[in-house]
């Protein structure tokens, strides 16, 4: 679980890192930095739930 929230966290900062990116090829869109977020946010989610 951990693994997984930590691969996502990655996801979701390069996703973000590309936002602003001058490159067409590795610019991101605003849904898909929401998408990145909405599964870092569920993993944690679940990581919680399982310590608890």
């Amino acid at each position: 679980m951990v693994h997984d929230v930590l691969t996502r966290f990655d996801a979701y900062a390069q996703i973000r890192g590309g936002r602003d990116s001058i490159f067409q090829a590795t610019r991101s869109t605003p849904q898909q930095e929401q998408r990145a977020f909405d599964e870092l946010a569920q993993a944690i989610t679940l990581l919680r739930g399982a310590v608890e």
